[in-house]
């Protein structure tokens, strides 16, 4: 039905008053608002001005924690308290510092001398009394800071407050220090580099990852800080009981969020046996396992080890000095930075090569070795005299003499070629930092290092693992993984997963397994027959027989000092045990790399190593589930 437009204005003409009274109370509402904080409340708002601001503080977010493969928790957080004093408010120093001295066993020289270095700063800016503080400390300041500031009182702590954050803590610290790293303070340098990375993420405060893990998933553990608002009084004192200001502060508060969980693909039990052998032995060295499969890291240890808790706040210099300059090299990560010569594992490429290459005949070839060759105006040894021996005895019976014909076969590229095929002269990919290289030597290599030619008498040293040969111990373990999985090369990485708060899965990290030209090798086969026989044959690692799980592996014994070198005095000139392995060799679910410092020989010191990882981590398969997190 229309309306006429009579009718039209008739009908506003009736609503007009209502919009009128609607509009007049509105008005109405306003001013008496008005009236209210202005005049009635006036004086009181005036008060809270003058008296009360707003103090904004960075509240540090929880860092995410990390996990082994089953949940086993290997660095969390605690709460970290710091006992502070905020110059601004210090009207009456001799008083607040005596009282301070009544309820706390500190030193006024101490005091006095942290607020004279921070003379320059701001002073609004808190300055640390007690880092670290026990939580008994941190309860009986609380219980004495007052509300109201009483003058006629002969106590007062105005100007004294405590602070407290989520700190790191790692629960097994030198069991897991290289592969979980360490965090540091953030520098100028660095602070620049990831705020070019990551804008908005960090502050000059922050703590950052400095190696391991912290470093490569640091983004993710980190989380995000957030913003306390505090509503303070002129003392200094928080002020909760004005209603309407405590609806000032929670907007202007902004909760942190926490880090993600970091899921490693470490295995608790294999990793601690790999620490406790060590610890036995009382040598320096490395341990790498992974999954021959998908590249999983099993278990990384570089020993010995350091207490990464020692070093992330309130550092402990001496110790932070001493983990620095000693000659154990404690923050060397010896499993990714340490280069070796490879010494008699390398057999197992050289193996490869000269039966893909038809250089040898695994069915037919035999060499007889008298306790060593000549060659030239030199006699190159073999470390016993093995009589008449086949392929297969030729590599479990590590024989130099059959390699040192073998490698004269090859040459030094030939080698090479191989060497570079199992991944030797490139960093293997790991997430985390400081990777070596490694070292292959070619007769191009030379000529460009040293202006020299090649000589054939250096071949010989080469194909035995020594002269300028240099693998790094994950590199080997990389090795022992190709011949395990049938030549495919994969990415070593210690990330599992990343969860949120709540256990939601954020991110799966993957490897990445690639075939490569050894995929069907025949040469790869009888490496891996040879490396069978090794420990259930005759050969240099038949105590590994008492293990139920079918280990297959290599020993090797590195020359420390070369032929003819000159040694100085006082230094070790023992040489390092090595060792490769997998099992079970019929389904390779692991593959070892053991490095043992002057261990004199691989069958002595680094295969037992690897036979007790390998076996914890098959007890750990079979009871499915990794330990629980120290309380």
């Amino acid at each position: 039905m229309r309306f006429s437009h009579d009718e039209n204005i008739l009908y506003l003409q009736r609503k007009v008053p209502f919009l009128i009274i609607v509009i007049m109370l509105f008005i109405f509402i306003v001013l008496a608002r008005l009236y209210f904080l202005q005049i009635m409340k006036g004086e009181h708002y005036q008060n809270l001005a003058d008296e009360t601001f707003i103090r904004v503080e960075e509240t540090v977010a929880k860092r995410g924690n990390i996990v082994d493969r089953n949940g086993a928790i290997l660095a969390d957080t605690r709460t970290y308290y710091e006992i502070v004093m905020i110059p601004q408010y210090l009207d009456e120093k001799e008083k607040i510092i005596d009282s301070l001295l009544s309820i706390l066993p500190l030193t006024k020289e101490d005091i006095l001398e942290k607020l004279a270095a921070a003379r320059f700063e701001a002073k609004f800016q808190p300055v640390v009394i007690v880092d670290d503080a026990p939580y008994d400390w941190v309860a009986k300041v609380r219980e004495h800071i007052l509300p109201e500031y009483d003058p006629q009182s002969d106590f007062s702590l105005n100007g004294v407050d405590v602070r407290f954050y989520p700190l790191r803590r790692y629960l097994h610290p030198e069991v897991f220090a290289h592969a979980l790293g360490y965090l540091r303070e953030i520098d100028q340098a660095a602070l620049k580099k990831a705020r070019e990375e990551q804008p908005g993420v960090f502050t000059m405060r922050d703590l950052i990852g400095a190696a391991g893990l912290e470093y490569a998933y640091e983004i993710a553990l980190k989380g995000s800080d957030g913003v306390l608002a505090r509503v303070v009084n002129a003392r200094g004192r928080e002020v909760t009981t004005d209603k309407d200001l405590n609806v000032l502060k929670k907007k202007a508060t902004v909760n942190p969020k926490a880090g993600q969980t970091l899921m490693t693909t470490i295995d608790f039990n294999a990793q601690l046996a790999a620490y406790e052998a060590f610890q036995e032995l009382g040598k320096k060295g490395t341990v790498v396992a992974l999954d021959p499969q998908t590249g999983e890291i099993l278990a990384l240890l570089s020993y010995p080890g350091f207490d990464a808790n020692r070093i992330t706040k309130n550092i402990d210099k001496e110790y932070w000095k001493m983990i620095n300059l000693h000659e154990d090299k404690y923050l060397y990560n010896r499993a990714i930075q340490g280069m070796y010569p490879p010494a008699s594992t390398y057999k197992v490429i050289g193996l490869t090569a000269g039966i893909d290459t038809g250089k040898i005949d695994p069915e037919t070839k035999k060499v007889s070795c008298s306790g060593g060759m000549h060659f030239g105006n030199r006699y190159f040894k073999c470390w016993t005299a093995h009589g008449t021996l086949n392929t297969l005895h030729g590599l479990s019976r590590s024989c130099d003499v059959f390699f040192y014909k073998l490698g004269l076969a090859l040459g030094v590229d030939g080698l090479a070629a191989y060497a570079k095929m199992f991944g030797l002269g490139a960093k293997t990919g790991i997430e985390i930092p400081y990777e070596k290289s490694g070292l292959v030597p070619t007769s191009a290599w030379k000529e460009k290092r040293y202006k020299q030619k090649w000589y054939e008498s250096e071949t010989l040293s080469v194909s035995i693992g020594q002269s300028y040969n240099l693998v790094t111990p994950l590199q080997n373990a990389v090795v022992a993984a190709m011949v395990a999985n049938g030549g495919y090369k994969v990415w070593p990485h210690l990330g599992k997963a990343l969860f949120d708060q709540q256990g939601s899965l954020v991110n799966e990290i993957k490897g990445k397994t690639e075939p490569t030209t050894l995929v069907g090798s025949k040469g790869l086969e009888w490496a891996k027959k040879g490396m069978i026989e090794v420990v259930h044959g005759y050969g240099t690692a038949g105590r590994l027989k008492q293990s139920p799980n079918k280990i297959a592996g290599k020993t090797g014994t590195a020359q420390v000092v070369g032929h003819g070198a000159k040694v100085k005095k006082g230094v070790n000139t023992e040489n390092h045990g090595l060792f490769i392995a997998f099992a079970p060799y019929d389904d390779p679910k692991i593959a070892v790399s053991v490095v043992v410092e002057h261990g004199r020989g691989g069958s002595a010191t680094a295969a037992p190593v690897a036979m007790k990882v390998i076996d914890a981590y098959f007890r750990s398969k079979a009871q499915g589930a990794g330990l629980k997190a120290k309380e």
